[in-house]
């Protein structure tokens, strides 16, 4: 098994991406800690883990609240002595429409769960994984951060979702002598309830383009949640080595193999305006 004894922490690990997250690193033998808001679907987690075979726990937890994030820390050192693995999936919507017509509380709350919900888990764990010299964190990215699949009218999640992803470089880069290495994984168009969201706002909320094609992704399915879950697990595994500071894509990359090195001193899966001059990397012939 890839993670015989090791301990994770899966936030927003209860439904969806997060439990399919949760139940792949069980499979490969860690003891995964799950949190999020809603006691109800942290028990329905629980049985589903432990039936899988999972050591298991589970806290409700407001990741926007930091002392919610650092007794849930406390409680896993308390239970299981350390923590090897943070996976930082927590996430909201926020508001949806023309930026003019948003309601400021709505957009401010992409932030605070999304950004400010990653930093807080991620400040929580550094000590432990500093102290063992060995830690490996992974952000979840989201759909529509750069290239032509950027939309409007979903900015506050976009936006919160480009800040997770320079979070992930800037800590990596602050973590690189203490052998902990942080990466972030865009998912693909998962259905979920964010997209259930963009539904229910309607063409003249969310733009006529946004919803038509979250319409169709929820037609057809979408990508399934196990393309990201058994990317964190590459990601969580002594496979992934050095790897760090990176965004990766779990459809479309393919990663095992890839020289860690000369990865991390590249500027391929970083955001980046690729000009020629600032950033003039050619491939050689």
């Amino acid at each position: 098994m890839k993670l015989a004894g090791k301990v994770a922490i899966v936030t927003g690990g209860s439904r969806g991406i997060g439990l399919a997250i949760a139940r792949a690193l069980g499979a490969e033998g860690a003891k995964v800690a799950v949190a999020s808001r809603t006691q109800r679907e942290l028990d329905a987690a629980k049985a589903t883990l432990e039936k899988d075979g999972t050591s298991v726990l589970v806290r409700a937890t407001d990741v926007a609240k930091a002392g919610d994030v650092d007794a849930l820390v406390a409680q896993v050192l308390a239970v299981w002595g350390r923590v090897d693995v943070l996976v930082n999936v927590a996430g909201v919507l926020g508001a949806i429409g023309r930026l003019d017509e948003c309601d400021p509380a709505e957009w401010r709350q992409a932030f605070e769960v999304n950004v400010f919900g990653a930093m807080n888990a991620c400040r929580a764990v550094l000590p432990s994984m500093r102290s063992q010299r060995a830690g490996k964190i992974i952000n979840l990215a989201g759909g529509g951060i750069g290239g032509p699949g950027v939309m409007p009218r979903w900015s506050a999640y976009t936006s919160s979702k480009a800040a997770v992803v320079q979070l992930t470089e800037s800590l990596a880069r602050e973590l690189v002598d203490d052998n902990v290495q942080v990466n972030a994984v865009a998912p693909g168009a998962v259905v979920t309830e964010m997209t259930a969201g963009v539904v229910a706002a309607g063409p003249e909320r969310a733009g006529k383009a946004l919803y038509e094609q979250t319409r169709k992704q929820r037609q057809s399915g979408g990508e399934s949640p196990d393309l990201a879950a058994r990317m964190v697990v590459w990601l969580a595994s002594d496979a992934s080595g050095a790897l760090t500071g990176k965004m990766l894509s779990a459809k479309w990359d393919k990663v095992e193999g890839l020289d860690a090195a000369a990865t991390n001193t590249s500027s391929r899966f970083a955001l980046r305006r690729i000009d020629g001059e600032l950033f003039d990397e050619v491939r050689k012939s």
